[in-house]
This record gives C-alpha cells, sequence and structure tokens, in this order.
C-alpha cells in the first residue's frame, strides 16, 4: 500500500486517521497544532512539519480542515510542492463553488482534486457509521471510496465535483433547522409547565423516530452544548456557506434566514464554542426562561475541556 498523507487532524480528522491506519495504511500527518500530530504518531502513522512535507511524500492526500480560507491554502501547498498525479481528496465543508474552481486548478497541473464530504459527529466516524458523498474525477472517486468505504457508506455523485458539496449544505441546513424546531418546541413545552426532557423522549421515540431527532433533541432538551462534535463558530460558517449557494443559485430559503441570525446572535453572545445545538439557548431566552446556569454550566465546560462524548 503506498503512504496516504493525511492533513487537519482536529475531531474528525483524528477519527480519521485511526480508521485508515487501523485498516492497513501508513499515514504522512499534518496539522497547524503540532501536538496534534505528535499525539497520532505510531509505528504507521508518521508527523510531518508541513504541508510540503506531506506532499513531497504522498501521492494521495486527504485533508478535513474548518473552512474554505484553509482549504485553499493547502491546496496552494499542496499544487505548488507534489509531482504530477497527485490526488487530493478534500473531505472539508466547502462551497461547491470553491471545489470546482480548485477542480479546475488541479487539472491544469496534471493533479487532482475530488470532493468527499461527510455527514458523521466524530463519535459516529469512529463507529465507522459515516455517510461520504464523493464527486469529481472518476479515477479520483474511485481511490477515494476505496479509503473511505470502510468507515461508513460511500455515494457517488458524478464528475460534477461540487455536487457533493451542494449534498452536504443541504443536509447541515435540514440539522440546524431541526435544531432550530426542537429548541422552539421545548421552550413552548416548559412555558407550560410540561417537563420539555420527557415531551422529546415521546416525540424522538415516536413520530420522530430518527438520529437528528433523538441526538439533537436530547442535547437542546438537557442544554448539554459542551464541546466535542461540532462547533456553532463552524455551524455559523456552514449556513453561510448555504446563504452564498443560495443567492449563487438564486433560490429563496426564508428559514434560512432565522439560522443565520440565530448563529451569529450566539456567537455574538461568546457561544463560539459550543456545540451548535446551543442556538437551543436562544430560543429559551426569547420565552424568557432563565438558563444562566446552563449557560454557565456549559461555559464552564468549554473553559475545562469538559468535551460530550
Amino acid at each position: 500500500m503506498s503512504t496516504i498523507g493525511f492533513i487537519g487532524l482536529g475531531h474528525m480528522g483524528s477519527k480519521m486517521v485511526a480508521n485508515i491506519s487501523n485498516d492497513g495504511h501508513d499515514l504522512v500527518v499534518y496539522d497547524a497544532n503540532p501536538d496534534a500530530a505528535t499525539q497520532l504518531a505510531s509505528p504507521k502513522v508518521t508527523p510531518a512539519v508541513s504541508v510540503e512535507e506531506v506532499a513531497s511524500q504522498c501521492s494521495t492526500i486527504i485533508s478535513m480542515l474548518p473552512n474554505d480560507a484553509a482549504v485553499n491554502a493547502v491546496s496552494a501547498d499542496i499544487l505548488k510542492h507534489s509531482p504530477s498525479g497527485t490526488l487530493h481528496i478534500g473531505c472539508s465543508t466547502v462551497s461547491p463553488t470553491t471545489s470546482r474552481r480548485l477542480a479546475m486548478e488541479y487539472a491544469n497541473a496534471g493533479k487532482c482534486f475530488v470532493a468527499s464530504p461527510v455527514f458523521a459527529r466524530p463519535d459516529g466516524l469512529q463507529r465507522r457509521q459515516a455517510v461520504w458523498m464523493i464527486a469529481g474525477d472518476e479515477q479520483g472517486r474511485k481511490t477515494a471510496a476505496g479509503l473511505l468505504e470502510s468507515s461508513g457508506q460511500v455515494v457517488d455523485y458524478g464528475s460534477d465535483v461540487g455536487s457533493a458539496n451542494v449534498v452536504k449544505l443541504c443536509g447541515n441546513f435540514l440539522i440546524a433547522s431541526s435544531i432550530e424546531a426542537i429548541s422552539e418546541a421545548m421552550a413552548l413545552s416548559e412555558k407550560h409547565g410540561v417537563d420539555r426532557t420527557e415531551v422529546i423522549k415521546l416525540l424522538s421515540s415516536t413520530i420522530f423516530d430518527c438520529l437528528i431527532y433523538k441526538g439533537y433533541g436530547q442535547r437542546v432538551s438537557e442544554r448539554d452544548h459542551r464541546p466535542g462534535g461540532f462547533s456553532l463558530e463552524l455551524g455559523l460558517k456552514d449556513v453561510s456557506l448555504v446563504s452564498q449557494a443560495a443567492r449563487e443559485a438564486d433560490t429563496p430559503m426564508p428559514f434560512l434566514s432565522v439560522l443565520l441570525d440565530r448563529f451569529t446572535s450566539a456567537k455574538a453572545r461568546g457561544r463560539g464554542q459550543f456545540d451548535w445545538s446551543a442556538i437551543g439557548l436562544s430560543a429559551g431566552e426569547d420565552a424568557g426562561i432563565d438558563l444562566a446556569s446552563d449557560i454557565a454550566k456549559n461555559k464552564k465546560a468549554v473553559e475545562t475541556g469538559d468535551v460530550y462524548k
């Protein structure tokens, strides 16, 4: 097996590296935080000190990065320092426009960029329950699928590299909308004196018996917004990407305006590092519910590194 490069070792990237190394691959890994790479060092995982070092040693590179700017910066280094034929598998949530532009830049350089964003939280990825959307060059898609399919389901969206990102943004919009709907319903039940935790247990085990309503219903109803999954700051980034994609396609999305305001307001209140389910706090605050102790509890979790597992 050839050595795989991996760039971006946060909550998701570190789990991906563990899965790929457990599948028998050797990896050279890099993160802007050197400690993140050092912590993953093993006989099969070698830390690198730069993107250049990864690009010069690996013909297949996977990245899991927080935003378009990071993907653009890493891609610039890969394009500069990698040999012809290099494949970059981008698993980040970015704009479809960004992926389409990068695919052209890589092709012009005799290299390949495919998009493969993922639906999974870190714990689900660790359990190999992820869903990957793959799009781009045909051979690149086959190589990416071979590396990722052991961590979950792979869905092929064809040659338009941006299509995988569109699906990812649609999914994250629906998740965020569900969190907002759950939050408003929980505020309503509480204001009428009905135990919100019992309400969501009923709803998420009957008419809304699905992963999103179970997982986020629990977090919203218990007001447990500790970090460790997907941060509110990244949630704001993603709904902003949805807004960008909607404007580019002349697609009205009225609910999206509410979400943009919710995430912006929560970030302005210092909750950017809370889990993105923390927009639920705003629904309670708007209803006049005293959440001071819950907010303090989650803030302390951020400060002490108490993560949700």
